[in-house]
This record gives structure tokens, sequence and C-alpha cells, in this order.
């Protein structure tokens, strides 16, 4: 299956925006699925996550450029 770059742009930019109102959070802990984590656990998690579709998103850019 296929993704077009552009969806993983999109996803980049959504978990980047999720990290950072999650700076704007006062919770102290955060329940993921069925489990309790540390804040800045899941801050990590969403700004891993973040790196990784831009880093996708560039990747394939880069491909798309070389090929043309």
């Amino acid at each position: 299956m296929k993704i077009s770059k552009t969806i993983y742009l999109v996803l980049a930019i959504l978990f980047l925006i999720s990290f950072i109102y999650s700076l704007f959070d006062e919770e102290t802990n955060h329940k993921v699925l069925f489990w309790e984590t540390n804040i800045w656990v899941y801050r990590l998690f969403r700004l891993a996550v973040a790196v990784l579709f831009m880093k996708s998103y560039l990747d394939l850019r880069k491909k798309q450029n070389v090929s043309e």
C-alpha cells in the first residue's frame, strides 16, 4: 500500500500540534489506552512520532527530487 507523502506531512503536523497542546496540560499523568503514564513519557512519544513522520516525508520528497 502506497501512502501519499502529503499524508506523512499532515500526520507530522497533527502530532506536533498534539505535543505542543500537551505542554499546556497541567496533568502529571496521562491515560494511554489502559495504562497511566507519566506526562513526559507521553509527550516524548508524541514528539518522536511527529519527528518520524516528518523524516519519512522529507525522505520521500528527497527521493522524488532525485528521480526527476
